[in-house]
């Protein structure tokens, strides 16, 4: 992985104990986003995913990462961007998303940010998704805090268990 930066920005609120929450920053398609980093295993650079019938829209494929099947996320498209075409100057995020082994795509890393968990705000747009956890402000925009236990929406999520057994099968 390229070096991560020193964290971007610490938020806090007056008179209040900061509770926070430590982030891996990305962008993808000009948006500014980040995964707790709790939940971030390693970033690798992306490739040709292997198609998964049968699994929703947001999955891309799967890839084989080390012996683990790991599957390939349009982020882009989960967060109502065009649908991403995989691009070798890309990378994967490898996560941790629901309990399934994921790899976001992302077009650029950016390093780890600390931010006041507290001092997360909820604007309207695609920050009001049920997969973000709110968003914090920098010095150079807006940031989007993912939820990965929300990322997945229940639908993906038994979809994708039904075509990684049926793979498993094979």
């Amino acid at each position: 992985m390229n070096s991560l930066r020193e964290p971007s920005a610490t938020l806090s609120r007056p008179g209040a104990a900061a509770t926070m929450i430590d982030v891996l920053e990305f962008e993808c398609q000009g948006g500014r986003f980040a995964l707790p980093l709790d939940c971030v295993r390693r970033a690798v650079m992306s490739a040709q995913p292997t198609p998964l019938p049968g699994a929703s829209d947001v999955v891309l494929g799967v890839l084989s990462v080390a012996g683990q099947t790991v599957t390939v996320l349009d982020f882009a498209r989960r967060t109502g961007c065009r649908p991403t075409a995989l691009d070798p100057a890309q990378h994967f995020l490898l996560v941790e998303l629901a309990g399934f082994p994921c790899a976001v795509v992302t077009d650029r890393i950016l390093g780890i940010g600390r931010h006041d968990a507290g001092a997360r705000q909820w604007p309207g747009g695609a920050a009001s998704a049920a997969f973000v956890d709110g968003a914090v402000q920098l010095d150079d925009g807006l940031c989007l805090v993912i939820d990965p236990d929300k990322f997945l929406f229940d639908q993906d999520k038994i979809q994708l268990a039904a075509a990684l057994a049926e793979i498993a099968n094979d």
